[in-house]
């Protein structure tokens, strides 16, 4: 959007946004800083302060970014159409890698881990595969292929970084040692395809997923079944699930809407958004806290307050 004078028909940039679905969102160590991608190969990060672009490129890749992440502060990884997984400098967004033909279809889902002793890139793709890659070299260090349809989230480990999980559309989650060099913990269900993982930092650290049926489940690493279940009384599609940066909340979307339940003394709904005129792709948390950040197929971006729950 643009502010024109009549006089001289000078212009002056008001506000920008994405021309295509925005598929995928996230943020990185900063509270005010975050990044999206869309379906066009548009990747923008953003300053949550006044709302405004700091940098942007296009990529010329059909099918456009799938999924993303951060490497702390400094560099956005991102997964393509095209099977491609991408890096851009965050304050440039200068192509820095790429890891070309990393899975058999698109790339869906990557995270990133790094620290003194292991710093890898993990991704999952259509081709039901999780892949390890060096994080310097971009070297292929493991893999496993164990679901039988694509992987909808990969996710590290919250407690220990030498274990990773993936959540697929076969209705199965798996973790890995990556260590030992196999699979270590296996679930699964008869149907509702997992679209969504996550992980509490409480309790026993359950995993979290979400499916096609409209169900969260929790599970527990030392029990076979979900330890927990809850079902929307609708049966709407659930896209995306995350548990709040303390562990004490989990956003969840699902059609139009954005939920936040409080996972204090059981789970409970206590804050519903809409603001999507179309199905919500992804949402995240920002480090802080204090706003959840929603993406969806009707291009827009919806950035929600949250305050928390009343000590």
């Amino acid at each position: 959007m643009y502010r024109m004078l009549v006089d001289d028909l000078s212009s002056q940039l008001v506000s920008v946004g994405h021309t295509a679905e925005v598929t995928c969102v996230c943020f990185g160590t900063r509270s005010d800083v975050f990044a999206s991608a869309s379906s066009e190969g548009a990747i923008k990060v953003w300053d949550l302060n006044n709302y405004s672009v700091l940098a942007e490129t296009r990529v010329t890749a059909p099918g456009g970014a799938r999924c993303m992440c951060w490497i702390g502060d400094t560099a956005v990884v991102s997964g393509w159409e095209d099977h491609f997984v991408r890096c851009h400098d965050a304050s440039t967004m200068q192509a820095l890698w790429e890891i070309p033909n990393a899975h058999r279809g698109a790339v869906t889902t990557v995270a990133t881990h790094s620290d003194a002793s292991l710093s890898y890139v993990l991704s999952g793709g259509e081709d039901g595969s999780v892949r390890i890659w060096a994080l310097r070299s971009r070297e292929l260090m493991l893999q496993f292929v164990e679901h039988k349809k694509g992987v909808s989230q990969v996710l590290v480990d919250v407690k220990s970084p030498n274990l990773v999980h993936s959540a697929g559309l076969d209705c199965s989650v798996f973790t890995y040692d990556l260590r030992k060099e196999r699979r270590c913990v296996a679930h699964m269900v008869r149907e509702g395809a997992f679209t969504g993982l996550t992980q509490r930092l409480d309790s026993e650290q359950e995993l979290v997923t979400c499916d096609m049926n409209g169900r969260l489940l929790f599970w527990d690493c030392d029990v076979p079944d979900p330890v927990q279940v809850l079902q929307s009384p609708q049966r709407m599609t659930m896209r995306c699930v995350s548990v709040s940066p303390t562990g004490r909340y989990l956003a969840i979307c699902g059609d139009f809407l954005v939920n936040v339940f409080d996972l204090r003394g059981g789970v409970q709904l206590m804050a519903q958004g809409l603001g999507h005129s179309e199905p919500v792709r992804d949402l995240y948390w920002s480090p802080d806290e204090k706003q959840v950040i929603s993406v969806g197929d009707d291009c827009c971006i919806c950035v929600w307050n949250f305050y928390g729950a009343e000590i």
